[in-house]
């Protein structure tokens, strides 16, 4: 049987913070016998392609990719070979050697042991009578004061494509040209079309645009946000009113 020299733990969870995923990644290599990584499948960090980039450049030449997850999204799973075999195809690198893990939570009695002891443990918090009643933040009943609503997509596949350098170039350049006081920029867990990512949607303009790089970052900020004028080359699509066909730029996409 094949044993890999280094291991990929892919998770899925959009609103993982900074700091617990520094423990979780700092747990997944003192647990690995094999130099690990953890990545998320969206959201923010280095994605999947990254990790194994950094991986085969320390010389690893087996790699075991190993969802993570109670349970694991299972349209996850079912997009990870594919997505492996595109970064296979991609790259070119023969000598290299690609597995993948079940999920782990449908495989074996983990959740049922994770049950089991939460139920038998004695350190469970009690809800006060004192502990205030909330819902949110006061601060959170109206919307910031914003001319211009940026939504990133960071689903798993503009993850892969580049999204969470997306989201930092754009923040970065709006705060460079000295307009990010117009612009709320929040990101989304997807947006489709998820093949001509990475995707960005401007309201109240109602155009997606495709940004490859910081330089289609730059020029979307200069027109699109700056001028008020669109950047045909870069829109994916327009929305429309329901009675009138959407107006999309032709686009030729990986499955095309």
């Amino acid at each position: 049987m094949l044993r890999p020299d280094a291991v990929i733990v892919c998770i899925s969870q959009q609103h993982l913070n900074a700091a617990r995923q520094r423990e979780l990644s700092a747990l997944v290599s003192e647990a690995s016998p094999v130099p690990a990584r953890m990545v998320r499948l969206e959201g923010t960090g280095p994605h999947l392609g990254d990790a194994l980039d950094e991986l085969v450049a320390a010389g690893h030449r087996s790699i075991l990719v190993q969802p993570l997850g109670l349970p694991f999204s299972k349209s996850l799973a079912a997009w990870l070979p594919g997505v492996l075999a595109h970064w296979r195809q991609e790259r070119q690198w023969p000598d290299v050697t690609l597995l993948i893990g079940p999920d782990q939570a449908i495989n074996d009695d983990t959740i049922r042991r994770i049950v089991s002891a939460a139920v038998a443990a004695d350190n469970a918090e009690l809800i006060a009578e004192t502990q205030k009643p909330s819902l949110g933040k006061p601060g959170w009943n109206q919307p910031p004061s914003f001319r211009h609503h940026l939504i990133v997509c960071t689903g798993p596949r503009c993850h892969f494509r580049g999204a969470p350098n997306l989201k930092l170039a754009l923040s970065e350049e709006l705060t460079r040209v000295g307009l990010g006081g117009e612009c709320l920029v929040a990101t989304s867990g997807c947006l489709y079309p998820c093949n001509q990512g990475p995707l960005l949607a401007a309201y109240p303009r109602g155009e997606w645009y495709r940004l490859l790089d910081r330089e289609a970052v730059a020029r979307f900020v200069e027109t699109v946000i700056g001028r008020g004028n669109p950047v045909p080359e870069l829109l994916v699509h327009r929305v429309a009113p329901l009675d009138a066909p959407a107006d999309v730029t032709p686009f030729k996409g990986e499955n095309e």
